[in-house]
């Protein structure tokens, strides 16, 4: 377990990364929901925040994914805040911090520990697929845009980018 801080306007937030585990898929599932519902609403338009983040998600699919990637959740006294995962492949699925702890350096902290996973299993190249939310912490941590895409999910489209990193 990792212990990460961060001083946001002289309040310093403690928070501790660890695996996740099969129990927490509910408190997940409804952080990627409300995070999406709310911070991505702003850049993505309902019918897309709709299909992206539907009321009914499939939970086995999202338990197998979550169980078969390197995946962490960032907790705050108890609560989860956070999460991400990357593929042991290098391909960063998920990185999300719920919506009442935004900015207080939670998804960097998560994706810092899953670049050092990487390194660790050997990992030279890093990608993802960032949102318009995502993309400007990517940018910051050195990823860089491939190409902007235009991706049909349900019918509906949306724009991300595919980013890599060299590590």
């Amino acid at each position: 377990m990792a212990h990460c801080s961060k001083s946001n306007e002289s309040k310093i937030v403690l928070f501790t990364l660890r695996r996740f585990q099969p129990q927490d898929l509910d408190v997940v599932l409804q952080l990627f929901y409300d995070t999406i519902h709310t911070i991505s609403a702003k850049y993505y338009n309902p019918e897309q925040v709709d299909t992206w983040a539907p009321k009914i998600m499939d939970r086995e699919k999202w338990l197998e994914k979550l169980e078969s990637h390197i995946t962490y959740v960032a907790e705050l006294d108890g609560i989860i805040v956070g999460f991400g995962d990357i593929t042991r492949e290098g391909y960063i699925d998920h990185i999300y911090t719920h919506k009442n702890y935004q900015a207080k350096g939670i998804a960097l902290a998560i994706l810092n520990r899953l670049e050092e996973d990487a390194r660790d299993l050997g990992i030279t190249e890093l990608t993802t697929e960032a949102s318009i939310t995502a993309k400007p912490l990517a940018e910051r941590r050195g990823y860089r845009v491939i190409k902007e895409q235009r991706k049909v999910l349900r019918g509906v489209e949306f724009v991300n980018y595919l980013m890599c990193k060299k590590l």
